[in-house]
């Protein structure tokens, strides 16, 4: 991870650039969950077959390359991403009722 200041990641985000994936760990930082924090070292991982279009792959793989780090952290940033998106829609369905 880089080190940035708040300020720093405040000039970016109001120049449109991307800073979410490029500052903040998505293994360990969560968003809008009641989950607590816990880095995925500290967690058994399991292994899992899926199987994925070979074009997304390529999109994959070029995104892993951007981020300097495996593919497989691409997919499990991603699978943690939407699941947090999905609990924050959740929560704002049952705020909304």
């Amino acid at each position: 991870m880089n080190n940035i200041s708040i300020e720093e990641i405040e000039q970016k985000i109001e120049a449109g650039e991307e800073v979410i994936d490029c500052y903040f760990d998505s293994t360990i930082t969560r968003v809008g969950t009641r989950h607590q924090m816990t880095s995925r070292r500290r967690q058994d991982p399991e292994t899992t077959n899926l199987e994925i279009p070979s074009p997304m792959l390529n999109e994959l793989d070029k995104m892993a390359k951007e981020l300097k780090i495996s593919r497989q952290a691409v997919i499990t940033m991603m699978l943690r991403h939407a699941l947090d998106e999905h609990y924050l829609a959740k929560k704002q369905m049952k705020s909304e009722i």
